[in-house]
């Protein structure tokens, strides 16, 4: 080989690490303040989660009409609708990456009537915080017991001219674990077919991942668990890689 290859090599091969050390921490700086959130049994996917500006920067437990109005907002103006649905996705929040649950489209006025009653038993870790629309008035209880994990037992209402409800578990970090059991109570009034759909981010912004219905006898059951980015991942693997590559020069 030429001594003006091998030079050229050499400063090639220097130039790549240093990007690569460059480039590494901050993609593991984002990645920090993001997740993706793996939903299993209502079919399966991953949701990438994004920030949405003024959303959940109070106390728990108060998730305000407002704070639904704007996320609502949000997801219409990406071509997702959510009149009649049951929507979830994840969230980067001042309080934490958040899963939120959306009953129906609420447009910030408030409670309009009832058209749907849903009960609702979703179970989380302790370490969670737990975020509810219309606290004062709705039908919920927060179980806490001793042992690592929290479940709330809710009965949402909502009504099909403009008012919704939801809720939110936030704090989540890598391997934390949720379940839900949805039960439509006072028939499925105002709700799709494919009652619940699940909302995650990409290249286009928001879009739908997947959907599903509730089950002949009015229930519907699932889990998400917090796993990592896959961005994360490549990022890992490349480091592995590296590593194993600076052993055998050596």
């Amino acid at each position: 080989m030429p001594k003006h290859t091998l030079i050229d090599t050499l400063l090639l091969d220097k130039t790549m690490h240093l990007k690569l050390a460059i480039s590494i921490p901050t993609l593991l700086t984002i990645n920090a303040f993001a997740g993706v959130v793996q939903i299993d049994g209502a079919g399966s996917y991953q949701l990438q989660s994004n920030t949405i500006d003024g959303v959940l920067q109070g106390n728990s437990p108060y998730l305000s009409t407002e704070d639904l109005a704007i996320i609502h907002q949000v997801l219409n103006s990406s071509g997702v609708g959510t009149d009649g649905k049951i929507t979830l996705l994840p969230i980067d929040t001042a309080n934490g990456l958040a899963l939120f649950t959306l009953m129906d489209q609420e447009l910030g006025g408030g409670d309009n009537g009832s058209d749907a009653f849903i009960g609702l038993t979703s179970t989380a870790s302790s370490s969670l915080q737990m975020f509810i629309n219309d606290s004062s008035q709705d039908n919920w209880n927060l179980i806490e017991p001793p042992f690592g994990s929290q479940t709330l037992g809710a009965t949402f209402v909502w009504g099909s001219l403009g008012s919704g409800d939801g809720f939110a578990w936030s704090g989540m970090s890598i391997g934390d674990a949720l379940s839900y059991t949805f039960t439509s109570i006072d028939g499925s009034v105002g709700l799709d077919a494919e009652a619940f759909q699940f909302v995650g981010w990409g290249s286009n912004g928001w879009s739908i991942m997947g959907s599903d219905g509730f089950k002949d006898d009015g229930s519907q059951v699932f889990t998400g668990a917090v796993v990592p980015a896959p961005p994360a991942a490549i990022i890992l693997t490349a480091l592995a890689l590296n590593r194993r590559r600076r052993r055998r020069n050596n």
